[in-house]
């Protein structure tokens, strides 16, 4: 069939600013602090192009890096600019995403990193990121912890002490009402779940540990043996499901439902993923989100459970070893290892509008064609 020679391939509006994102399915949690960014952007420069684009492939091996016979699609794009997110800064990031911000710098792309964080807080891993940033300096570097601020702002053109756009998945997805009355959530899908409660409902049996939740002490236990081997090998709890153990769990705690939710979706494990009562599990972030939303209390061994849950104004409380979670800290969430802590949304509101005033500043200077005043009347809002 011959195309209509009066229909033209329409064109992109400029500013192209392409977000790199992906792996949903590996880690829900990525798509919250992605779909933030670009909300972000989008406000901050509601004239540009702003729009989503397949990440590198090395993040499935993140050992390995980008495979050999792979196309580094993104490094091939026209761009103004390319936004990098999150754990930008780990030890593996030469094999996976300094090609193609070396490609993308050399034709003029300008690079923008949000929300940026270590994997690890080493002095390696900083060199490593201080060297690359070097050959390739940010146009924008905005962090999701101070920590990450003050080893690296200093090489970027425009940086800020910002935190994490996770926290915008309130102003992108407002919640839909349901009809699933008061309920927890427990997140555990990298270590087992620990059974928990309040401390009176507790029974016998050893305690790990106790805090207070509105007034009320609870009281919970993590299996050491089996909490060991999930830090030692992701594949502990897949092997677990295979042989049926790990089968027991409430179904309500303290009046509440107990929700569960996966958000590892991929690789898909029927009997990992379901195999305890009232669980979600999905690979598109919204229904994640609706739930965090409603949550009378979120647990769970995710940083960006927790910080969905929040920014909904929702209590969470974190089980993790990870030095990820000084986002938290820099949300003002100091305790939320040792008890569920809310943040300030008051306080929250006013970072968020900051950091969207910053960007229409220094975006708006750059494309000032793409900038109206409708930018800064949005962040204010």
């Amino acid at each position: 069939m011959e195309r209509n020679p009066e229909w033209q391939m329409p064109e992109a509006r400029s500013p192209r600013i392409g977000v790199l994102t992906g792996y949903w399915s590996t880690n829900i949690g990525n798509a919250f602090f992605q779909l933030g960014a670009q909300y972000a952007l989008e406000q901050a420069l509601p004239g540009a192009h702003v729009f989503l684009i397949g990440d590198q492939p090395g993040y499935w091996n993140t050992a390995q890096g980008n495979p050999a016979n792979a196309l580094d699609y993104v490094k091939h794009l026209d761009l103004d600019a390319v936004v990098v997110l999150g754990p930008y800064v780990r030890p593996e990031m030469t094999k996976i995403t300094a090609e193609m911000l070396r490609a993308q710098h050399k034709k003029g792309a300008k690079l923008i990193v949000m929300a940026a964080g270590m994997m690890q807080y080493d002095k390696d891993t900083i060199a490593n990121a201080r060297s690359l940033m070097a050959d390739c300096p940010p146009f924008i570097f905005t962090t999701r912890d101070s920590e990450t601020y003050d080893a690296l702002g200093d090489l970027a053109e425009h940086a800020y002490d910002g935190i994490d756009v996770a926290t915008f998945v309130s102003d992108l997805f407002p919640p839909i009402p349901t009809d699933l009355g008061d309920y927890m959530v427990l997140n555990f899908d990298q270590i087992p779940e620990p059974k928990i409660g309040p401390t009176g409902k507790f029974g016998t049996g050893p305690r790990t540990g106790s805090f207070d939740f509105d007034g009320t002490e609870w009281s919970f236990r993590q299996p050491k043996f089996r909490t060991e081997m999930s830090y030692k090998s992701r594949a502990y709890l897949f092997a677990e499901a295979a042989l049926g153990l790990g089968r027991k769990g409430p179904s309500t705690i303290d009046g509440m439902s107990v929700i569960r939710t996966d958000h590892r979706y991929n690789p898909f494990m029927l009997k990992k993923s379901y195999k305890l009562p009232m669980t979600y599990a999905g690979d598109i972030p919204h229904s994640y989100l609706n739930l965090y939303a409603h949550s009378k209390l979120t647990i769970s061994n995710r940083v960006h459970a927790c910080v969905a849950t929040v920014s909904y104004g929702n209590p969470a409380m974190l089980f993790t070893r990870s030095p990820r979670a000084y986002l938290l800290k820099r949300l003002g969430l100091d305790t939320i290892k040792q008890e569920p802590n809310r943040v300030d949304m008051v306080w929250l509101r006013q970072q968020k509008n900051e950091l969207i005033g910053w960007l229409a500043d220094r975006l708006g200077a750059q494309w000032p064609d793409a900038a109206r005043p409708s930018a800064h009347a949005a962040a204010a809002t």
